[in-house]
């Protein structure tokens, strides 16, 4: 083994050590700022009611999609004629 062969061999472990570091660094930085943040009762109540609202949105828009389904398939007749499926 010639030694350009050792030093590409070598590479990938040591480059991966130094991006495992970079990473659990990174990740004690972010934790840290966002242990901090606390929202505040007037901002979880707006949360609160958004989240509401968006609840609220769903069902509505769950029930439209129903009715369109409902209606796609009465609207669907299967008209067996001479072995042929015709759907009007």
């Amino acid at each position: 083994m010639t030694w350009l062969q050792i030093i590409i061999l070598l590479a990938c472990p040591l480059m991966m050590l130094f991006c495992m570091k970079g990473m659990f660094s990174g990740k004690k930085e972010r934790h840290d700022k966002t242990v901090h943040q606390q929202a505040s009762p007037t901002e979880l109540q707006q949360l609160q009611m958004k989240m509401g609202e968006l609840m609220e949105q769903n069902h509505n828009l769950l029930k439209e999609i129903q009715s369109i389904k409902e209606k796609e398939s009465s609207s669907k007749v299967v008209d067996f004629k001479e072995g042929k499926k015709e759907i009007s």
